[in-house]
């Protein structure tokens, strides 16, 4: 039984991942001529497609078309696996050959919308470096891949269906670039499994595509097609990962700085042009007499107008730092008092809205309490304006030590301040207060108001209930607390009436 446990305790993730990955290793040791090696693979491959399947349903993902798209390529490249496994015409020459191009048709569909989404904020940046770098991959892959296949098609279906594998690599390539352009993509564990498997498959199509000597040999022909068992491994792993179901709804981007895959791409992307060329004039005898130092020309150019590229982006990036601590200090100038750095008046009446929709909702007990400094004019006609600003600050910091962090101490106005105590009631209240009164700088005292929300008036009300409340503990001789709606209480008096502290005071 504990056994059990401790296994139902393994993600369901992981255990699929485990399972697949020890099923490849079985598919190397099958031999090439037995039966059970076409079976196993395409038992594989199926066993996979239902994972995946069955993970898409249970997610209940948002806006999952992308996903059902990759789910019916791969069911469409496994229907293609069983035709070509169950028939003996070749493998370019039957109805597998559609399957393989609706399932190209899905995967392209899939990699486009997922494209889109890894793009939320249609970043045009980002796009033009997707751009850039896609175009320099379509340019090989049309070259090498496209072209050739076309070419020994024989007929136009042929050509289509052979022409879908190449672009449906391209777009993966294309995400795949995408992702390494956005590095928050990457950073949801199910959407890394996907990437896993798409580069595993382009791995594949590249070797198959680019060493003819590959179909040779059983051996090596079977190693390279496990890469196939390796991308349905991922995507069946990516399914039941409960990360899965945010990959179609990915939020924007929180960080702005360019991810660091972005200079080696785009310098790998320009260089492509100036290295086909060489290529050309090399494999046809020079026909192109200027072609090297073209080439070379052409490398030394785009390098440095990548650099250049950079070197801009980076000034840009640096300008945007500054301007984002400038903002920053406005927006502090904005809420904050200049000289005791408490929150302003206008910033208190945020918090206090805050503060009492927070209070409604978990049902916490509230309190506001209005503290005004002892005959302070008196103190700056005595002592100067000067040190009654010194009063003010050292005050300021001084009472903030007495008080927890969810508490608001805010400067309301003069010589005013004013105070949100979520969790308390009229007595916790009058005892932070007597707290605060203690450490008062020289020898000063204040006089202050407490008021506890009712739950049913306005913020103005409560904060006026304070207000009155302060004012009698100054009719009562000041250097005291006065609640709203009983007498002026001394500090330490006892007050009666029942408190609640919420849950959410560690919110």
């Amino acid at each position: 039984m504990g056994q059990r446990i401790r296994i139902s305790r393994v993600p369901a993730w992981v255990r699929c991942l485990s399972v697949f990955l020890a099923g490849v290793p079985i598919y190397l040791i099958i031999p090439v001529s037995a039966p059970a090696h076409r079976i196993y693979f395409g038992a594989f491959m199926w066993a996979a497609t239902i994972t995946m399947v069955g993970g898409l349903v249970r997610s209940r993902a948002r806006r999952s078309g992308a996903l059902w798209l990759l789910t019916a390529y791969a069911v469409g490249v496994a229907m293609g696996v069983t035709a070509t496994l169950m028939s003996d015409i070749p493998s370019d020459h039957g109805v597998q050959d559609w399957f393989y191009l609706t399932a190209n048709v899905a995967g392209m569909a899939g990699v486009a919308r997922l494209i889109r989404v890894q793009n939320p904020g249609r970043d045009r940046e980002r796009l033009l470096d997707a751009a850039i770098i896609s175009s320099a991959f379509a340019l090989l892959t049309a070259i090498f891949l496209i072209k050739p296949a076309i070419l020994v098609a024989g007929s136009l279906p042929l050509a289509i269906v052979a022409a879908s594998q190449p672009l449906a690599d391209l777009f993966m390539l294309v995400l795949l670039i995408t992702m390494a352009l956005r590095g928050s993509s990457l950073r949801n564990p199910a959407m890394r499994l996907i990437a896993l498997g798409q580069t595993t498959m382009l791995v594949v199509d590249c070797v198959l595509a680019f060493v003819p000597a590959i179909f040779e040999n059983p051996l090596t022909m079977k190693a390279v097609t496990s890469g196939t068992l390796l991308m349905y491994t991922f995507f069946a792993a990516a399914a039941l990962h409960p990360a899965f179901r945010e990959i179609a709804t990915a939020s924007p981007d929180a960080e702005s700085r360019p991810s660091r895959f972005r200079t080696p791409l785009l310098w790998i992307a320009v260089m492509t042009g100036p290295a086909l060329l060489v290529l050309e004039a090399w494999q046809y005898d020079m026909e192109t007499p200027d072609a090297y130092p073209i080439a070379a020309g052409c490398a030394v150019i785009f390098g440095l107008v990548v650099a250049r590229l950079q070197a801009l982006a980076a000034r840009v990036n640096a300008q945007s730092h500054v301007l984002k601590e400038q903002a920053e200090s406005l927006r502090i100038l904005a809420t904050h008092d200049g000289l005791t750095g408490l929150l302003n008046r206008r910033a208190w009446d945020g918090a206090l809205t805050e503060g009492l929709e927070r209070a409604q909702r978990y049902g916490i007990t509230t309190t506001v309490a209005i503290i005004d400094l002892d005959h302070f004019k008196r103190y700056n006609d005595t002592s100067g304006h000067q040190a009654g600003d010194r009063l003010l600050k050292s005050a300021a910091a001084a009472w903030s030590g007495q008080i927890r962090t969810i508490d608001v101490l805010a400067r309301y106005g003069g010589e005013e301040f004013i105070a949100l105590l979520p969790g308390c009631g009229s007595a916790e209240a009058v005892e932070v207060l007597a707290r605060m009164r203690g450490v008062t700088p020289d020898s000063q005292t204040f006089s202050a108001g407490i008021a506890t929300w009712d739950t049913q008036e306005t913020k103005e009300q409560l904060v006026a209930r304070a207000d009155a409340a302060l004012y009698r503990a100054k009719g009562a001789g000041r250097a005291r607390s006065a609640v709203a709606g009983d007498g002026p209480a001394a500090d330490g008096a006892p007050l009666d009436g029942p408190t609640r502290v919420g849950a959410a005071l560690t919110e």
